[in-house]
């Protein structure tokens, strides 16, 4: 007949006294109170082990640090895991080993790496200015969390405070530096998947629209309005070589004569200075030299080709031409950045080829797979696309002293 172990009391595990060597008391089911020489009394799991099928102790820990009933709790919650052949101890080092982990890749930790990747990637403002979004927005309320916790009820907590001041832009665009980060982690094996992907639209979103911009009709009467504008003929000539070269507003006022080869008649803007951080060549068309020949004894000596009044160690600010166009009348309109538009609608307009249009502007085409192998540049194409653009803007110029 099997021998019946009768459950310790709580009597039983208050009175046990050191002897001259250490002893057991046992509960059964594989749980015993050991009993030091010193009077420390210590809960000890005994069990077979499930690969070697040894005799395995483990300790769970001091009486009374832990009681009679939550040594028996932890007992049946191993002697679970042991019917589904897992080792408790195995087990606990393994919880305590992704604790670990958890504990050291919080999001903010994770943020931190995603930033450093995102160096060299874009500009360094551009950089600064997302982390400063985060810091002031984000960090505060879920940075201290494990990235494996971060889900859309936790993420939106922050989003929805942004969104509730009426600032719907930020919150979406904090939205999308979150799963930015999220897809970081995933590619870096932190977690399997990103839960957030679709978070934004819990949020609410304002009409997007687009740089607004005249149509080609209107070109001529714009050229007027700018011919005859009561502004500095720096920020004339800013907007005319914007438009001529179908560039951002910032790369345009940033331009620098040691980008300029006027014998080649290219313009190289570096990558630091690209949206997509990759080298533009832009061919300049006859306009666009002749306003640079007519800069080069103004400010040729200086480092940039269109530099700030009063300190000409500095670029003109990349909002004056947008400033200047508003003084025309232009305001909701036409924007600085929408000359880009106004430059791809009408070359659309014309029957440009797709891709020799996009390579103007310095947009990517394709999916990323063929963008790694199309490193076409189009520039026989894009000399003629330029020059004809140029020529249109000169003939929507006619009766200014524009381009004379």
């Amino acid at each position: 007949m099997a021998r019946v172990t009768k459950p310790l009391t709580n009597t039983e595990v208050e009175r046990a006294r050191p002897k001259e060597k250490e002893y057991n008391l046992v509960d059964g089911r594989g749980l015993s109170l050991r009993v030091k020489t010193t009077g420390a009394k210590t809960w000890i799991f005994n069990y077979y082990h499930p690969t070697t099928k040894k005799r395995t102790n483990f300790t769970i820990g001091n009486h009374p640090e832990i009681s009679i009933a939550q040594a028996r709790q932890l007992r049946e919650e191993w002697r679970a895991l042991l019917a589904q052949g897992i080792d408790p101890q195995t087990h606990k080092a393994r919880l305590e080993r992704e604790q670990e982990l958890a504990e050291a890749n919080t999001f903010l930790a994770v943020a931190e790496k995603w930033r450093a990747k995102k160096q060299g990637e874009i500009a360094d403002k551009t950089l600064a200015k997302y982390w400063g979004s985060l810091r002031l927005h984000i960090f505060p309320f879920i940075g201290s969390y494990p990235i494996a916790e971060i889900v859309p009820t936790l993420a939106l907590i922050p989003l929805q405070r942004v969104e509730q001041r009426n600032n719907i832009d930020m919150a979406n665009r904090l939205a999308g530096y979150i799963n930015e980060i999220l897809n970081f982690a995933v590619n870096g094996g932190l977690i399997p998947f990103n839960p957030c992907l679709k978070m934004n639209k819990t949020l609410k979103q304002h009409k997007k629209e687009n740089n607004p911009h005249i149509n080609s009709e209107e070109l001529p009467a714009f050229m007027d309005a700018l011919a005859n504008a009561k502004i500095q003929p720096q920020t004339r000539f800013l907007v005319q070589f914007q438009m001529l070269t179908m560039t951002r507003p910032n790369e345009a006022s940033g331009a620098q004569w040691s980008e300029i080869d006027l014998a080649k008649k290219l313009w190289t803007i570096p990558a630091e200075r690209m949206k997509a951080r990759e080298v533009h060549i832009i061919p300049l068309s006859s306009q666009a030299i002749k306003i640079l020949e007519e800069l080069e004894p103004i400010t040729g000596r200086f480092k940039y080709i269109f530099p700030k009044r009063g300190n000409n160690h500095e670029p003109m600010n990349s909002s004056s031409a947008n400033m200047a166009i508003k003084r025309l009348g232009y305001a909701g309109k036409q924007t600085a950045h929408g000359l880009r538009g106004l430059a791809r609608t009408h070359l659309a307009d014309t029957n440009v080829i797709y891709e020799h249009a996009e390579a103007c502007l310095a947009h990517r085409t394709g999916s990323n797979v063929s963008q790694s192998y199309n490193h076409a540049t189009y520039m026989k194409q894009r000399k003629k696309i330029m020059q004809d653009w140029g020529d249109y803007v000169e003939q929507c110029s006619q009766g200014t002293e524009l381009f004379k």
